[in-house]
């Protein structure tokens, strides 16, 4: 299953505010670059982000974007709603319109499952869940690493620790998976 692009680059640019120093803002120009994310399409996630009441942003010299609340209290699926998807537990994937529980398509009973878990995923994974060990390095380390850095070695890290961050995450779902067949 593949989320929408924009619920994707929701997650990543929060997994990314959550994994840096706490209040610490992170303009948004270096967080699209950070997350590989199209500027112009994050300026626009991140107004969502700040209505929905995720993120606060400060204007001025030392402005940017940081965590309205701790990582603790933001889940996935407060993300995901901020990016307009609502994951639905009763909702059939293949197009069938009158599935329904009780008068199931043929894949209903497989699909079911992995869109359960994936709603108990969204409900149950917060930002912490998303944390690595020792963070991730802040914007300003990275610009200034990089003249010293050959090819980007410090963003490649960067990325390399959003990409554990997200796999931290999978193993979750899986668990959520593992729980839900109980």
């Amino acid at each position: 299953m593949q989320l929408p692009q924009t619920v994707e680059y929701a997650l990543r640019a929060m997994a990314y505010i959550a994994n840096l120093p706490p209040a610490e803002p992170v303009r948004a120009h270096d967080l699209a670059a950070a997350t590989n994310v199209p500027p112009h399409y994050l300026s626009k996630l991140m107004r969502r982000l700040v209505v929905a009441g995720l993120l606060k942003s400060q204007k001025g010299h030392h402005g940017g974007f940081v965590l309205a609340m701790p990582a603790r209290y933001i889940r996935a699926l407060d993300i995901m709603v901020a990016a307009d998807y609502r994951p639905d537990p009763t909702h059939c994937a293949f197009g069938w319109g009158n599935c329904r529980p009780s008068e199931p398509c043929p894949l209903h009973p497989a699909w079911s499952k992995l869109n359960e878990a994936i709603c108990t995923w969204a409900a149950m994974t917060t930002l912490s869940d998303m944390l690595v060990d020792g963070g991730l390095p802040s914007p300003g380390a990275v610009a200034a690493a990089i003249p010293n850095a050959g090819d980007g070695q410090i963003l490649r890290h960067a990325r390399k620790r959003i990409a554990e961050a997200d796999s931290k995450s999978a193993r979750i779902a899986a668990r959520s998976l593992s729980i839900g067949e109980k």
